[in-house]
């Protein structure tokens, strides 16, 4: 079985050699992107993750940040490896799109614990989304942050119902101020398919 795994040759720390090439790098990331990107409705977005975005960020990551020391690599490897895929778990960065800058403070209130109502509705059931501690986050419990992270570990079953393509699925997030439903189908759902055949090593 094939293993997806964030290993720390992939990652240069040759800056001047990373920004030559890096407009091709962004622009293919960009159609990477959309096959792994669903909608719910007009404030969220939820991008699934794999090895292939996941090393795109943290090169990113330690490009902009200007990141030499061999620690600080590592722990930015690991922070983004919580995400890989693999034969049971799909995960995913959940993002609230919020574009007036007057109003984000109200939002971000009124979407208080949306994170937490986010599941993949498959034959029936639904595998709700498990928030993994994120790279944005707030002390204050009356409000949530723009980005989440969140990890939908299926059964056997569940797994066997997401993969069969004649079985019903679709992303639902069910929260009092927001609610809203998007079949998974067409590429999409064959990405998500083939990150349920992988495992992480």
């Amino acid at each position: 079985m094939t293993t997806q795994t964030l290993d720390r040759t992939a990652f240069t720390l040759d800056y001047s050699a990373y920004a030559a090439q890096r407009a091709d790098a962004r622009a293919q990331m960009i159609g990477v992107r959309r096959e792994r990107r669903v909608r719910l409705g007009d404030q969220l977005a939820l991008e699934f993750e794999n090895a292939e975005t996941l090393r795109y960020q943290v090169q990113e990551m330690l490009y902009t940040e200007a990141i030499r020391d061999e620690c600080e690599v590592e722990h930015e490897i690991e922070t983004y490896a919580r995400l890989l895929p693999t034969s049971h778990e799909l995960c995913a960065t959940l993002v609230i799109e919020l574009d007036d800058l007057a109003t984000v403070r109200a939002e971000l209130r009124r979407l208080r614990g949306i994170q937490n109502r986010v599941t993949i509705e498959v034959g029936g059931e639904r595998v709700a989304g498990v928030e993994l501690p994120g790279l944005e986050e707030t002390d204050d419990e009356r409000e949530t942050v723009s980005v989440h992270m969140l990890r939908f570990r299926f059964t056997d079953a569940q797994r066997d119902a997401f993969r069969d393509s004649t079985v019903p699925a679709e992303l639902v997030v069910d929260h009092p101020a927001y609610s809203d439903a998007e079949p998974l189908t067409g590429v999409t759902r064959m990405r998500l398919l083939a990150d349920l055949a992988l495992e992480t090593g």
